[in-house]
């Protein structure tokens, strides 16, 4: 047994606080040779591995990484021998399988961490990282695949489903993913995008955040329910700008026909910040306790700030608005707006992180939002904690895999 309090799954997806089981190398062909009808424990270019069809799997035990880390972040280490049973399988035209098996209780779940970016370290042991939330997805929904912050892919699968995954592969099958997939296919380019460009699109489609100075945020608003109107794809996603009395105050309705299943907010932020605020604490913990669920999609983008350049756009931006009959709550300020208008974006990736009942707890920041002007406390928010991501991760894409 371990000696750390860490993060554990239940059966029924709940989240635990416990030390981890030690599994013998016996346990671990048992688990795996029971998931797996006609394996067998073989040796295979100087290894004992588990032989099932045409692959090889090296296995280790999914542990938590140790301390000072928190009891979310796992992993497996992959020694060098694995690289050269890799080649070894490679060569005799067998599929090689890094397994990381993760076991509690009546929990069993096989993590398949796709050999190809490891085989390239040349260090003696590599660690090979998954998350709490990895566990928690592929407990609830059987399989789960992701690619994680330094490019390895990772999928998870259920025991019961681990024979037909490595048969058949992973087979993903939720739609509103492929949603965000088709909009990024239009939107997510790489393309720079320039504030007065945006703007008048904005304006022109009477969009209601068109004089907003934040604008990169309201854009992506804007051609997200724009692409999901023009699509009729609002019976899996809809994007909600106007709220109902008594619902929930988010972007996104996440839908199966007319049910409502669960919420999620659409953000835009700049590529280089290392957190930014969510939404309140307490309605984000009643959504999830609700609806099991809550997702944020984000758009990342590169920034270009007016002041870097003579803050030319800045006033641009300022003389449209009043060409068009804006007028602001003071004075006219061609400058106004100036130390935060961006010039212009473009946007390199994107990313729908999950909260649930499994990391909650991690996503909910200490961050304060200082005090009333009467002095009482603001509502505690959410923080999204970049560092963190991979606990929430359910699926990214960047301009350069477009």
């Amino acid at each position: 047994m371990g000696t750390v309090v860490v993060d554990q799954i239940g059966s029924n997806g709940a989240l635990i606080e416990d030390v981890d089981t030690t599994l013998s190398d016996l346990k671990k062909n048992v688990l795996l040779i029971a998931a797996l009808p006609g394996a067998e424990v073989t040796r295979y270019a100087g290894e004992r591995v588990i032989r099932y069809r045409d692959q090889v799997i090296l296995k280790k035990q999914v542990t938590h990484l140790g301390n000072p880390w928190p009891g979310f972040k796992k992993r497996i280490q992959i020694p060098k021998t694995w690289l050269d049973v890799e080649r070894h399988a490679t060569v005799d035209g067998l599929v090689t399988r890094f397994v990381g098996i993760y076991h509690y209780g009546d929990v069993t779940i096989f993590v398949d961490f796709d050999p190809t970016t490891y085989v390239l370290r040349k260090a003696n042991n590599s660690a090979a990282h998954v998350s709490t939330n990895d566990l928690y997805q592929a407990q609830m929904h059987g399989q789960f695949s992701r690619v994680d912050r330094n490019g390895n892919r990772l999928t998870s699968v259920r025991a019961d489903q681990f024979a037909a995954y490595l048969i058949g592969g992973y087979e993903p099958s939720h739609p509103r993913l492929d949603v965000f997939h088709r909009f990024n296919v239009e939107f997510l380019l790489d393309d720079q995008i320039d504030a007065l460009d945006a703007i008048k699109e904005m304006h022109a489609a009477a969009w209601p955040d068109t004089f907003q100075g934040e604008w990169p945020g309201f854009y992506v608003e804007y051609r997200l329910d724009a692409f999901l109107r023009g699509r009729g794809l609002g019976e899996l996603v809809e994007y909600q700008k106007v709220k109902h009395d008594g619902a929930f105050d988010y972007d996104l309705v996440f839908k199966n026909g007319d049910t409502l299943e669960y919420y999620g907010d659409l953000k835009a932020s700049d590529v280089t910040k290392h957190e930014s605020p969510g939404n309140d604490a307490e309605d984000i913990k009643r959504c999830v306790a609700e609806y099991g669920r809550f997702w944020y999609v984000i758009y990342e983008h590169l920034t270009h700030h007016a002041r870097d350049n003579g803050d030319r756009a800045t006033i641009a931006w300022n003389e449209w608005k009043r060409s068009v009959g804006y007028r602001g709550r003071k004075p006219y300020d061609p400058l106004s707006y100036a130390n935060r208008f961006k010039e212009s974006v473009r946007f390199v990736k994107m990313m729908i992180l999950e909260v649930n009942e499994a990391n909650f707890h991690v996503v909910l920041g200490d961050f304060a939002q200082g005090k009333q002007p009467g002095g009482a406390s603001r509502a505690l928010k959410v923080m999204i904690n970049k560092r963190n991501i991979d606990n929430f991760l359910i699926y990214s894409e960047t301009a350069a895999t477009r």
